[in-house]
């Protein structure tokens, strides 16, 4: 009756921490370049459980992880020359107040001095450092053209060569909010510049985010949630009359 009752409280905390992680990926299912968690679970033996017998499940306990999937989202056509995608793997370059930090949404603009950023105004790096235009209005005139392989023209003029980079071991990526990404402390992966990254004009990558599949699953942890619960209410009950019935 304990072990029944440890089993179902056992199972509990992950059905939750799942659904926070389905929550949020179904909040950013619209954000560009947005990389949707996972959670892995993993049940270990408790080391600080002295064993007995019977005691089975009890001397376990459940290790909970979130982990990113960094599969590519699909392409969405924008047509704005500022808007860039990255088809397979790589990774865009930012300047932050804390470092380079990386992204996939290639959302950018261009800030009052010239030069290219993000949206929330973060420098985009290119090979020689920022990607700077000397005149924004003859820039927006003569049109802005970015190739295949990172290069940003306008006219016959090349301003700059947005900066690519791939990350041996994306697992080492944690995020940062805002679909930046860093490294992990104490990393040990190598990070390697792509010569000819495989860039869209034009094309922003949408989230990874299926969100049928998403609510299906937010749907079936309900269910398990509440099966969970009753099971809980009724062992409880069941002790309780166990107890009434010792008492005479």
């Amino acid at each position: 009756m304990i072990k029944g009752l440890y089993s179902s409280s056992n199972g509990m905390p992950p059905m939750l921490v799942r659904m926070e992680v389905i929550a949020n990926n179904l909040a950013n299912m619209n954000t560009t370049g947005f990389k949707k968690d996972d959670m892995f679970v993993e049940m270990m033996k408790d080391p600080g459980a002295a064993p007995h017998a019977h005691a089975g499940e009890l001397t376990t306990r459940l290790n909970v992880e979130r982990t990113i999937d960094f599969v590519e989202g699909s392409l969405n056509e924008t047509n704005n020359p500022l808007d860039v995608a990255l088809q397979g793997a790589g990774w865009f370059v930012v300047q932050t107040g804390q470092g380079q930090r990386y992204t996939r949404n290639g959302n950018f603009t261009i800030s009052l001095d010239g030069t290219l950023t993000t949206q929330n105004g973060l420098p985009v790096l290119g090979a020689d450092g920022k990607i700077q235009f000397p005149d924004v209005h003859k820039a927006i005139q003569e049109g802005i053209a970015i190739t295949q392989s990172g290069e940003v023209r306008t006219g016959n003029h090349v301003v700059g060569k947005l900066r690519v980079i791939e990350v041996s071991d994306e697992s080492q990526l944690r995020k940062l909010g805002d679909t930046l990404f860093a490294l992990e402390k104490n990393a040990d992966v190598e990070i390697t510049e792509q010569e000819l990254p495989s860039i869209r004009q034009g094309f922003l990558e949408e989230s990874n985010v299926d969100g049928v599949a998403e609510m299906i699953e937010m749907m079936e942890i309900t269910r398990h949630f509440e099966s969970n619960q009753k099971a809980i209410a009724a062992q409880d009950q069941t002790l309780d009359k166990l107890f009434e019935v010792g008492r005479f």
